[in-house]
Protein backbone atom coordinates (compact mmCIF):
# COMPACT_ATOMS: atom_id res chain seq x y z
CA UNK A 1 0.00 0.00 0.00
CA UNK A 2 0.97 3.24 -0.83
CA UNK A 3 1.71 5.54 2.29
CA UNK A 4 -1.13 7.77 2.73
CA UNK A 5 -2.69 6.84 0.10
CA UNK A 6 -4.98 3.98 1.66
CA UNK A 7 -8.68 5.45 0.39
CA UNK A 8 -6.89 5.32 -3.19
CA UNK A 9 -5.85 2.43 -3.22
CA UNK A 10 -8.93 0.70 -1.57
CA UNK A 11 -10.46 2.33 -4.61
CA UNK A 12 -8.27 1.09 -7.31
CA UNK A 13 -8.52 -2.64 -5.78
CA UNK A 14 -12.36 -2.34 -5.83
CA UNK A 15 -11.91 -1.56 -9.37
CA UNK A 16 -9.59 -4.36 -10.16
CA UNK A 17 -11.39 -7.10 -8.06
CA UNK A 18 -14.57 -5.56 -10.06
CA UNK A 19 -12.52 -6.38 -13.74
CA UNK A 20 -12.16 -10.25 -12.16
CA UNK A 21 -15.93 -10.50 -11.86
CA UNK A 22 -16.87 -9.16 -15.12
CA UNK A 23 -18.45 -5.80 -13.95
CA UNK A 24 -16.73 -2.65 -15.69
CA UNK A 25 -16.22 0.53 -13.86
CA UNK A 26 -13.82 3.57 -14.78
CA UNK A 27 -12.22 5.80 -12.91
CA UNK A 28 -10.83 9.46 -13.18
CA UNK A 29 -7.48 10.19 -10.72
CA UNK A 30 -7.05 14.13 -10.66
CA UNK A 31 -5.20 16.88 -8.81
CA UNK A 32 -2.40 18.91 -8.95
CA UNK A 33 0.78 17.68 -10.58
CA UNK A 34 3.09 15.74 -7.95
CA UNK A 35 0.29 14.56 -6.09
CA UNK A 36 1.18 11.10 -6.69
CA UNK A 37 -1.15 10.26 -9.59
CA UNK A 38 1.26 8.51 -11.57
CA UNK A 39 2.34 6.54 -9.10
CA UNK A 40 -1.02 5.47 -7.96
CA UNK A 41 -1.63 4.10 -11.50
CA UNK A 42 1.55 1.90 -11.69
CA UNK A 43 0.24 0.96 -8.17
CA UNK A 44 -2.66 -0.82 -9.83
CA UNK A 45 -0.65 -1.59 -13.01
CA UNK A 46 1.35 -3.83 -10.36
CA UNK A 47 -1.50 -5.69 -9.43
CA UNK A 48 -3.00 -6.78 -13.16
CA UNK A 49 -1.04 -9.68 -14.85
CA UNK A 50 0.39 -7.91 -17.94
CA UNK A 51 -1.70 -9.92 -20.71
CA UNK A 52 -4.90 -8.24 -18.94
CA UNK A 53 -3.30 -4.25 -18.98
CA UNK A 54 -3.25 -2.38 -21.33
CA UNK A 55 -1.42 1.44 -20.62
CA UNK A 56 -0.75 4.62 -22.62
CA UNK A 57 0.71 8.29 -21.41
CA UNK A 58 -0.68 10.96 -22.75
CA UNK A 59 2.62 13.48 -24.57
CA UNK A 60 1.95 17.06 -24.50
CA UNK A 61 4.25 17.22 -27.87
CA UNK A 62 1.98 14.46 -29.01
CA UNK A 63 -1.09 16.52 -28.89
CA UNK A 64 -1.50 17.64 -32.47
CA UNK A 65 -0.82 13.69 -33.61
CA UNK A 66 -4.03 12.21 -34.23
CA UNK A 67 -4.45 8.71 -32.16
CA UNK A 68 -1.20 9.19 -30.86
CA UNK A 69 -2.07 7.88 -27.48
CA UNK A 70 -4.54 5.45 -28.86
CA UNK A 71 -1.92 3.85 -30.37
CA UNK A 72 0.48 3.90 -27.88
CA UNK A 73 -2.84 2.11 -25.93
CA UNK A 74 -3.46 -0.60 -28.41
CA UNK A 75 0.50 -1.27 -29.90
CA UNK A 76 -0.16 -4.72 -27.88
CA UNK A 77 -3.01 -5.56 -29.44
CA UNK A 78 -2.59 -4.71 -32.78
CA UNK A 79 -2.70 -7.93 -34.80
CA UNK A 80 -6.26 -8.77 -33.06
CA UNK A 81 -7.36 -5.42 -35.71
CA UNK A 82 -7.33 -8.22 -38.67
CA UNK A 83 -10.44 -9.87 -36.61
CA UNK A 84 -12.49 -6.74 -36.77
CA UNK A 85 -15.45 -6.59 -39.40
CA UNK A 86 -13.87 -5.28 -42.37
CA UNK A 87 -15.45 -1.32 -42.05
CA UNK A 88 -13.64 -1.12 -38.53
CA UNK A 89 -10.52 -2.95 -39.56
CA UNK A 90 -9.90 -0.35 -42.01
CA UNK A 91 -11.23 2.49 -40.14
CA UNK A 92 -8.53 1.77 -37.36
CA UNK A 93 -5.56 0.81 -39.56
CA UNK A 94 -5.96 4.53 -41.15
CA UNK A 95 -6.12 6.44 -37.77
CA UNK A 96 -3.01 4.42 -36.48
CA UNK A 97 -1.36 4.72 -39.69
CA UNK A 98 -1.44 1.07 -41.20
CA UNK A 99 -3.20 1.08 -43.76
CA UNK A 100 -4.88 3.86 -46.10
CA UNK A 101 -6.67 6.92 -44.46
CA UNK A 102 -10.50 5.76 -44.18
CA UNK A 103 -11.05 9.21 -43.97
CA UNK A 104 -10.84 9.54 -40.02
CA UNK A 105 -14.18 8.66 -39.10
CA UNK A 106 -13.77 9.07 -35.15
CA UNK A 107 -17.26 7.00 -35.14
CA UNK A 108 -15.69 4.08 -36.46
CA UNK A 109 -12.59 4.30 -35.08
CA UNK A 110 -14.15 4.22 -31.54
CA UNK A 111 -16.55 1.15 -32.17
CA UNK A 112 -13.28 -0.61 -33.41
CA UNK A 113 -11.17 0.18 -30.30
CA UNK A 114 -14.56 -1.02 -28.21
CA UNK A 115 -14.80 -4.27 -30.51
CA UNK A 116 -10.95 -4.78 -30.05
CA UNK A 117 -10.77 -4.32 -26.37
CA UNK A 118 -14.18 -6.19 -25.83
CA UNK A 119 -12.44 -9.30 -27.70
CA UNK A 120 -9.52 -9.13 -25.89
CA UNK A 121 -11.02 -8.91 -22.43
CA UNK A 122 -12.92 -11.83 -23.41
CA UNK A 123 -13.80 -13.93 -19.92
CA UNK A 124 -10.33 -12.73 -17.82
CA UNK A 125 -11.07 -9.30 -18.29
CA UNK A 126 -9.06 -5.82 -19.12
CA UNK A 127 -7.83 -3.02 -17.44
CA UNK A 128 -6.92 -0.34 -19.38
CA UNK A 129 -4.47 2.96 -17.48
CA UNK A 130 -4.24 6.15 -19.41
CA UNK A 131 -1.65 8.76 -17.51
CA UNK A 132 -1.88 12.15 -18.31
CA UNK A 133 -5.04 11.92 -20.38
CA UNK A 134 -5.26 15.70 -20.49
CA UNK A 135 -2.43 15.64 -23.23
CA UNK A 136 -4.24 12.84 -25.30
CA UNK A 137 -5.72 13.59 -28.57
Amino acid sequence: MLAGRGPECARLSDLLEGVRESRGGSLVLRGEPGVGKSELLRWAAARVPPAHCLQATGVESELELPFATLHQLLHPVLTGIDQLPVVQARALHGALGSGPAAGEDRFLVSVATLTLLTERAGESGLVCLIDDAQWAD
